[in-house]
């Protein structure tokens, strides 16, 4: 089926309805007539539309299409576009230009030089960058080595291990959870919590409902005070409720109402808390601790 064939039945509905407003067709042939040409234009443009997606992939390997799903393995080329169907690479993929789909799922390398709009899940391992903005309605799973260059907004959960790093914003509305090593190179703002292990590395501020930086340590470690390689905050951290954190140079402020500060916490800007705040021996602290209202809390 071509656009021909989806243009010839268009026309073919509209006759009938006029042939039926004149009253040369009755009622019942009216219906069973445009029941049928419908069907034939549901189908031309199904037809259509998978010509088009196949159209737009280069494999070397297999793939499978179906209504709901397309499936590549070995090495495959995507020219980009809207292809809302659930979309799976094994092995190596490209996406040239923006792409808009259901979801999209990777294991091996996969490298998109556009956007990348995803309706539902994005889930990646091995090897993935994405050159310009990545936005999800549901979560973000990266494990291995995920770059995005634009900014990153999850309407769901994001999760990372291994590597990550965001060249933008990264908003994750439902939570965030950072292990390995990661670098944001702006804020980093959730609704709910945000809990961050290993290393990161954060140019702007860290804002969420909870905020845990904490290091995974031996216990040889814990009794030696011995110094960890410290996560770099250049921007403030604000959380609506508590704020638990160690191994970190804070450049701004600390906000939470409950603030507790474990080993190797340097923080330049002040302290403010609502209702407690617990630290070690070993805390540098630049200025004197403020304790303030609630509503003194609130952005």
């Amino acid at each position: 089926m071509s656009e021909n064939d989806i243009e010839m039945h268009i026309k073919l509905l509209e006759l009938l309805e006029k042939r039926h407003k004149e009253g040369e067709i009755d009622d019942n042939s009216f219906n069973e007539l445009k029941k049928r040409y419908e069907k034939k234009l549901k189908d031309a443009k199904a037809n259509s539309e998978e010509l088009m997606i196949t159209s737009q992939i280069k494999v070397a390997g297999s793939q499978t299409l179906t209504p709901d799903s397309l499936s590549v393995s070995g090495s495959a080329k995507i020219s980009g576009g809207k292809i809302m169907r659930d979309i799976r690479i094994a092995g190596s993929g490209k996406i040239e230009g923006d792409i808009e789909c259901k979801s999209i799922k990777c294991s091996g390398a996969a490298k998109s030089t556009g956007s990348i709009t995803a309706h539902g899940v994005v889930k990646t391992s091995g090897s993935f960058k994405c050159e310009d903005f990545l936005h999800t309605y549901e979560d973000a799973i990266f494990s291995g080595a995920a770059k995005v260059v634009g900014e990153v907004i999850v309407q769901g959960y994001l999760k990372t291990s291994g590597s990550f790093k965001c060249e933008d914003n990264v908003q994750a509305i439902n939570g965030a959870t950072l292990s390995g090593a990661a670098t944001i190179e702006g804020n980093l703002v959730s609704q709910k919590t945000i809990d961050i292990t290993g290393k990161a590395t954060i140019s702007g501020d860290v804002v969420g409902e909870n905020i845990y930086f904490k290091s995974k340590r031996f216990v040889f470690e814990i009794k030696l005070f011995r110094r960890r390689e410290l996560s770099t905050v250049e921007g403030n951290i604000f959380a609506q409720n508590e704020v638990d954190i160690e191994d970190i140079y804070i450049e701004g402020d600390v906000k939470g109402k409950v603030v507790k500060l474990g080993l190797n916490t340097n923080i330049h800007g002040t302290v403010y808390y609502v209702e407690d705040l617990i630290m070690t021996d070993n805390v540098k602290l630049e200025n004197e601790p403020v304790k303030i209202t609630e509503e003194a809390l609130k952005l």
